[in-house]
């Protein structure tokens, strides 16, 4: 059974059509789900205010049926959560708990407060609220990873045929599939190959976390960074913070997600590629670019913490074993 947490924005109150069609496809994979005590609610900055959010997650891993967390959707109040977290019982109950965007916060401060692995992967009401539920890509690779099978046998991650990151409205205009485009290679940005950890997350919300307990240890990581409606100029001031924080030297390995509407920098530029080449200023890391766990669909799910090889030549990754409590997935 899976909990659905409503940690940032109040979604589920203000895309009631599109909740309820998350909740049909949840039913219809085999999933039975347990709604937080302020799931549907609004307070007008998010769904409650962060001491009751927080009290929520902790029902949700008190609750012997729920198995795993499912955030509902991204947003921008996730972080003021995490103080009223009791990191004790996240480490206890050990329960996974899948997101990304504004919820990577959560994700990071789980590893770094509880040593617990979680899933930077998809949410309720963005991917199981998709027309025709999630891409068949997302819902393969969520059961790949979050499932039974993770703890027994290295998952090579690879590109899908096409994506997507057409805006529709929710509630509005999301009626429809999405539109995609055919080309979905991932690049090698800086060739070579690596084995650490992995860390992915929204760039933006990994910036918060600078200078706060939530911000793990990147010693040794696959660093995993994502934007969405930015430009180039606006990801070399995002980087340039990892740079000046020697965070660079202690990463082996850097994957950019694929961006979701680019922008052009104010100069005019749209070379992501010359933006990351800048940041790193000469460090010679591999670096896989244009990697489907952002905002864009469809998308990966990546463990936060699990062991990983960056094949940036043979534009691959390769999750190798790690434990998971999210077995029903699998069905």
């Amino acid at each position: 059974m899976l909990g659905l947490w409503t940690p940032s924005s109040p979604a589920p109150a203000l895309f009631p059509r599109r909740f309820a069609r998350c909740l049909d496809a949840l039913a219809a994979a085999g999933h039975d789900v347990v709604l937080s005590p302020s799931c549907r609610k609004n307070s007008g900055f998010a769904a409650a205010d962060p001491r009751t959010l927080a009290d929520d997650l902790h029902a949700l891993l008190e609750d012997e049926r729920v198995e795993g967390i499912l955030c509902t959707t991204g947003g921008y109040t996730t972080m003021p959560v995490l103080k009223y977290v009791d990191w004790g019982l996240v480490r206890r109950a050990a329960k996974p708990i899948v997101g990304y965007s504004d919820v990577t916060a959560l994700l990071w401060a789980a590893l770094a407060q509880a040593g617990l692995t979680t899933y930077h992967g998809p949410m309720a009401i963005s991917e199981w609220g998709e027309q025709g539920g999630p891409w068949p890509y997302t819902l393969r690779n969520f059961r790949d990873v979050a499932g039974g099978r993770a703890a027994l046998v290295d998952i090579v991650l690879e590109a899908p045929s096409e994506w997507t990151d057409e805006l529709l409205w929710w509630d509005r205009e999301d009626d429809r599939p999405r539109r995609t485009r055919p080309d979905a290679r991932w690049r090698t940005l800086i060739p070579g190959k690596a084995s650490g950890w992995l860390l992915p997350g929204c760039a933006p919300t990994a910036g918060r976390l600078f200078g706060t307990r939530y911000m793990p240890d990147v010693t040794g990581a696959i660093l995993c960074l994502e934007t969405l409606e930015m430009g180039p100029d606006q990801l070399i001031g995002l980087l340039a913070q990892w740079e000046a924080a020697g965070l660079f030297d202690r990463i082996v390995g850097l994957v950019v997600g694929r961006h979701y509407r680019p922008v052009a920098a104010a100069g005019g530029s749209t070379d992501f590629d010359a933006a990351i080449i800048r940041a790193l200023d000469g460090r010679e890391v591999p670096v896989l670019v244009d990697v489907d766990f952002g905002h864009t669909e469809p998308r990966l799910t990546l463990p936060v913490g699990g062991r990983a090889t960056i094949d940036a030549d043979n534009c691959r990754i390769t999750l190798h074993p790690h434990e998971s409590h999210l077995r029903n997935v699998s069905q």
